[in-house]
């Protein structure tokens, strides 16, 4: 392991076992360390995303295990990733990939026709803001995503004027101030989601679920000389990755990560089951079903869902039962996303500024909720790398 890598940090977590930074100049991965057998096990430190997994190593006597939570490795992850931090040039990679996410999250989509606003594609609808050049003369940013009074008082139309062409563009609403004031107003939406995603990339969590170590890697070696291939040729420097959200990359991640910052106030009220049978668990809850939509494998999970629509007026609840189509290793059984029914007409006015989307609608709320979850787990991790009170 040594002559692929380098250990960067190491920490006892007890007599038994120590855990490792490894590095090799890229994405750090977790090496595990049996102390009783001299052994060393390598595994993305995304491991300890899901709470609830335990980790048997054997003792020295035949027969003795030794298990562990990942509750048993915080501190330990704690020592390792700090003295990591302190050994790399963490901070410099941080701060700029902080500074790009921002700018890919702040990017607008240019709408030129009144027909154009009303319909918009998927990918434009995607995005927290719009370049609204649809009326002549009226040209100005519009916000794509609910917001509180506050940061309605910061963002008012005289603020958002798009007084040329050039100002369609990121830079463009970067210049008007909005979305510093809006970090002033609520920085836990608008900063430290950034700076905490920006974090866990670069010290080898997962993407919000998906493996995210190509694009880490990549943003580790920019700048970096590659040694020529052939005898004459010319080192040349690894280039500077653009970050964008619409990559193939960053794309699940990006949606993720915008949807979460768009339905924001509302993903308290969304609670997210897991049952055998969720028709039948909605029936006893009280709930009358109404009407079915297909959704292709890539939206809800990695395989195709029937989503079934239900009501309980009484209770001014709705809830969507999503049955796999085929097995799936995320959960078992199926899946219930369930909330107030006014929550989801609010949540489909914010997705759209025409024909609401069902379809996109309950994607985009799971991904939110998704990405809540992955996010509140890393930050016991990566809060302190990200400039933000641990």
């Amino acid at each position: 392991m040594e002559e692929q890598g380098k250990i960067i940090s190491t920490c006892d977590v007890d007599s038994n076992l120590a855990l490792q930074m490894w590095t090799r100049g890229k994405t750090p991965r977790l090496s595990v360390m049996n102390k009783n057998k001299n052994s060393r096990k390598l595994i993305h430190i995304s491991w300890v995303e899901k709470q609830d997994r335990t980790l048997a190593i054997n003792g020295k006597d035949r027969g003795e295990t030794f298990t562990y939570t990942v509750k048993d490795f915080e501190p330990a992850i704690q020592k390792i990733l700090t003295e990591y931090y302190a050994r790399t040039n963490f901070k410099l990679k941080f701060l700029k990939l902080a500074l790009d996410l921002e700018k890919a999250l702040a990017r607008p989509e240019t709408i030129m026709t009144p027909s154009e606003l009303a319909l918009m594609s998927e990918e434009k609808r995607s995005s927290l803001w719009i370049a609204d050049c649809s009326v002549k003369d009226k040209n100005k940013f519009l916000p794509f995503f609910q917001v509180s009074d506050e940061e309605a008082a910061v963002i008012s139309e005289d603020k958002l004027k798009i007084t040329s062409p050039a100002m369609r563009s990121t830079d463009g609403l970067l210049k008007t101030g909005v979305t510093v004031a809006l970090k002033e107003v609520n920085p836990e939406r608008w900063h430290n989601t950034i700076r905490v995603t920006a974090a866990a990339m670069l010290l080898g969590f997962s993407f919000c679920g998906a493996d995210g170590t190509k694009t880490s890697d990549e943003i580790w070696s920019e700048g970096e000389k590659k040694p020529p291939k052939e005898i004459g040729q010319t080192a040349m420097k690894v280039p500077v990755k653009k970050i964008s959200l619409h990559d193939a990359d960053l794309l699940k991640l990006g949606h993720k990560m915008t949807a979460y910052v768009r339905h924001y106030y509302i993903l308290d009220d969304i609670e997210i089951l897991y049952v055998m049978d969720s028709e039948k668990e909605l029936q006893e809850r009280g709930f009358a079903r109404s009407r079915r939509i297909d959704f292709n494998t890539g939206t809800l999970g990695d395989v195709p869902y029937r989503v079934t629509f239900f009501e309980n007026p009484d209770e001014g609840m709705t809830a969507f039962g999503c049955d796999p189509r085929m097995q799936t290793a995320r959960h078992t059984g199926h899946m219930i996303i369930m909330l107030p029914t006014e929550t989801y007409k609010k949540a489909l006015k914010s997705d759209t500024f025409g024909t609401e989307d069902d379809f996109f609608t309950i994607t985009r709320l799971l991904w939110a909720k998704q990405f809540k979850e992955w996010y509140e787990t890393i930050k016991v991790y990566v809060n302190k790398f990200a400039g933000l009170k641990a």
